[in-house]
């Protein structure tokens, strides 16, 4: 009899591993962990995990065997990593680093989800080919992690996605939960409007990591990204004229960095022509994307 595959999900209480375990759970075995905020989904197995602790790293691998790991833990958060730069390598380098290392006698798929920031924002409409050079500690890091993956897995997945957007578990809140509940409140939002992005909702790029779980794909970089390229202070603009709030409550704000700040505009918006065309997955217009967090909040 065939043995169910297992997936650990690495970081599968937050936002993007929550939608990930929803997602896998009736074709894995899944296993996801947890660092400070347990969560219950039916059918997945939540363990505790700090993925520098080595010994614990190797016997929760152990305990699941898995067939692929999903590497989600971290934050996309430009002034937290500015702020927290050693943290930020902590998760995002370091952990990748612990876990692969402390698992690969199991021979896992190893999915790695990185960023759109391993750019400069020079040009926009990034290409998996195109030459990566980080000018934030949040790219620095990630970037970090794809090098070390890319040397040591035999069978790995890189995926840079854009900004996700989606509703959190409500203990890890999204970007779009953040927004809901300030405009709600009717307090202004500050976001930057000089960083262009190609933001995607979580929707897609779970249905592009499971293709890709159960895929024979191996040893690439995969690009995803939505259709519509605008900043967040543009793309709450428009979430609040869709969703019935005042959009005068949303003002701009430069960027988090001073590289930045003292540019009129930086463009790491992606290409996923190459996801599109190998795994067949929609890229989405930002109207279709909201349609999707609509049937999210009616439920």
């Amino acid at each position: 009899m065939r043995r169910t595959k297992s997936v650990l999900i690495v970081g599968g209480s937050g936002f993007i591993g929550s939608a990930l375990a929803l997602r896998m759970r009736d074709a894995f075995k899944v296993f996801a962990t947890y660092y400070f905020n347990p969560i219950q989904i039916p059918g997945v197995t939540f363990v505790p995990f700090d993925a520098l602790k080595k010994d614990w790293v190797k016997r929760v691998a152990y305990t699941t065997e898995p067939d692929v790991i999903i590497y989600a833990a971290g934050r996309h958060d430009l002034a937290w990593a500015e702020d927290r730069p050693k943290e930020a390598d902590r998760i995002h380098t370091s952990g990748a680093v612990s876990v692969l290392t402390n698992s690969d006698i199991f021979q896992p798929k190893f999915i790695y989800l990185s960023s759109s920031y391993v750019f400069d924002g020079a040009k926009g409409n990034y290409r998996e080919k195109d030459v990566v050079l980080p000018s934030t500690e949040l790219g620095k890091t990630k970037l970090s992690a794809e090098n070390f993956v890319k040397g040591r897995s035999l069978n790995h997945i890189i995926i840079r996605p854009s900004p996700i957007l989606g509703v959190g578990t409500g203990k890890n809140y999204s970007f779009i939960d953040k927004l809901r509940m300030s405009l709600s409140r009717n307090q202004t939002v500050s976001l930057p409007r000089n960083e262009i992005q190609s933001f995607a909702p979580v929707h897609g790029l779970v249905e592009l990591i499971f293709q890709i779980a159960n895929s024979g794909m191996k040893n690439k970089v995969i690009h995803y990204g939505g259709l519509t390229k605008l900043s967040q202070f543009d793309l709450a603009k428009q979430f609040a004229r869709r969703f019935g709030f005042d959009p005068k409550l949303v003002i701009a704000k430069p960027s988090h960095t001073r590289e930045i700040a003292d540019r009129p505009e930086f463009d790491y918006s992606l290409n996923s022509t190459q996801a599109v065309e190998a795994l067949k997955v929609k890229p989405f217009l930002l109207e279709e994307t909201f349609d999707l967090l609509d049937e999210k909040l009616i439920s």
